[in-house]
């Protein structure tokens, strides 16, 4: 017989973006299932969706001297359980309790390991990759990790999951947790579609979605062709970097539209909401560097839209395992090495890296240095996803000034064309690679069986005392020679 249970799902917020997509999937399954649950944020639910959450004072971001203790917090997520769902023995799920966004929340999840309850800590994000300004914040704790036969590390993908398995987490106190796949918004088709092609990133335009890559597509796209980024970011870090893009469109005249959504219309008289430039797109895109799940490679599928972009191995691998072939995707865009200088780009790893490196208190061997830069290099040509903003900028004024752009190639498995020949037949084909009943294992009701089991599961798991991973561990899986990315600094 089961034993009966309630969930509490905690995050930091639930600001519009895929950790909060996640769980309001997760909360409607619970729904469905008869599940009592809360969420826990440390901020109100932007969507004004009637979902059941609490605020908690110390969720938020921030790590503020002086502020609430982890045990108080403890103490104040349990109240706020309690009042909402009574005396329950509660599966705590935490979602991205160690990025390094609030240090308290990472003490509470110790505080609630060593008091052995049940807990899913779902990992979407690390502060180990690429996120070098947050390790700092967790840099001095040893109980970041916390695993035990009632405690579960979920994961987004395999490549994750195995570089904890490797770093000593057991496998059988992990496991592997895609998210749910829902339509982003209900599409009426157009009756007349549009002559030429719209193609609309649907994400938020942070510094390793690789804006600078869309200017590149745009400035070899045929002509006609427009692009759009639905969203700017709201973090303060990452505006400067956008605004730099948006004068720089300015400046070109390039037909790229950027933060679209409420602020222009994709066509004449048609509304500027986010299902608007989504009804009214012929393609989406990716070009983005990192991605914890990809939501953006398998959603576009729902609406029968056809995807192009970057490919990531590291998330895209598990869709193939699954028969899914995410879109049409390349695994580099490469630029003459000649058009950006080698002393130029090495001299500019070189402060970059070290840097990154001193923030997670390493110091730069000349072993990572030589590894990175080897890294780079792709037979006389550079990787265009991996260059800074400004020298991505000068690849893009040289192209427009007439300088070779045949000279910009597409690699494909290893083979490679030039882009501007497989833009104009990419852009000609209107069909998705994959329908969407091929996502069938991440249907909702997929999702929240999963759920349910792993719920079930340890709350009927007799506690026991925790142990750690080594967190320096987990930090040498991510942080590794060859694996610098620009943009994920």
């Amino acid at each position: 017989m089961s034993v009966p249970f309630c969930v509490a799902i905690v995050h930091y917020h639930l600001h519009r973006g895929g950790v909060t997509r996640v769980i309001h999937t997760a909360s409607q399954c619970l729904t469905d299932a008869g599940v009592p649950h809360v969420i826990l944020s440390g901020e109100p639910d932007e969507s004004g969706t009637k979902l059941p959450v609490q605020i908690v004072d110390g969720l938020r971001y921030g790590t503020e001297a002086g502020g609430i203790s982890g045990i108080q917090l403890v103490q104040a997520m349990r109240g706020a359980v309690s009042s909402m769902l009574g005396p329950l023995p509660v599966v705590w799920h935490f979602h991205n309790h160690s990025l390094g966004r609030n240090r308290v929340m990472a003490d509470a999840v110790a505080i609630l390991a060593e008091a052995g309850e049940a807990m899913v800590l779902q990992l979407h994000d690390f502060a180990e990759d690429g996120r070098p300004q947050n390790y700092p914040v967790i840099a001095d704790t040893d109980t970041l990790y916390p695993h035990s036969p009632r405690i579960r590390q979920a994961f987004l993908n395999s490549r994750d999951r195995s570089y904890f398995i490797s770093a000593g987490l057991p496998a059988a106190h992990s496991t592997l947790l895609p998210n749910a796949i829902t339509p982003p918004a209900v599409l009426k088709p157009l009756e007349n579609p549009p002559e030429h092609p719209l193609v609309l990133y649907p994400v938020r335009g942070i510094r390793r979605k690789n804006l600078g890559e869309i200017f590149l597509l745009a400035a070899l796209s045929p002509k006609g062709t427009r692009y759009a980024v639905s969203l700017g970011p709201d973090n303060e870090r990452w505006i400067p970097i956008h605004d730099e893009w948006v004068a720089f469109a300015e400046d070109t005249q390039l037909p790229v539209m950027l933060d679209v959504v409420g602020r222009l219309s994709p066509a004449p008289k048609a509304p500027r909401t986010f299902a608007s430039w989504l009804r009214h797109s012929t393609h989406c895109l990716s070009t983005s560097v990192a991605e914890g799940f990809g939501l953006g490679f398998l959603e576009p599928i729902t609406l029968g839209k056809p995807l192009l972009g970057r490919n990531l191995p590291a998330v895209t691998n598990d869709f193939a395992e699954a028969g899914i072939v995410a879109g049409r995707l390349y695994d580099r865009l490469l630029v003459p090495v000649e058009w950006v200088g080698r002393e130029t780009l090495r001299q500019r790893l070189v402060r970059t890296l070290r840097v990154s490196l001193e923030t997670y208190g390493l110091a730069m061997s000349n072993e990572h240095l030589e590894r990175s830069f080897a890294a780079m290099l792709h037979k006389g040509h550079l990787d265009f996803g991996n260059l800074p903003e400004d020298l991505q900028r000068q690849v893009i004024h040289r192209i427009l000034a007439g300088d070779g752009a045949d000279s910009v190639l597409v690699e494909i498995r290893a083979e490679t064309q030039p882009l501007r020949a497989w833009l104009r037949r990419t852009l000609k084909q209107t069909t998705p690679t994959a329908k969407p009943q091929d996502l069938l294992a991440y249907a909702p009701e997929a999702y929240g069986a999963r759920l349910e089991k792993l719920y079930s599961t340890l709350i009927g798991t007799k506690p026991s005392a925790p142990e750690y991973l080594p967190k320096h561990k987990v930090l040498a899986r991510f942080v590794k020679p060859g694996s610098f990315n620009f943009l994920c600094t």
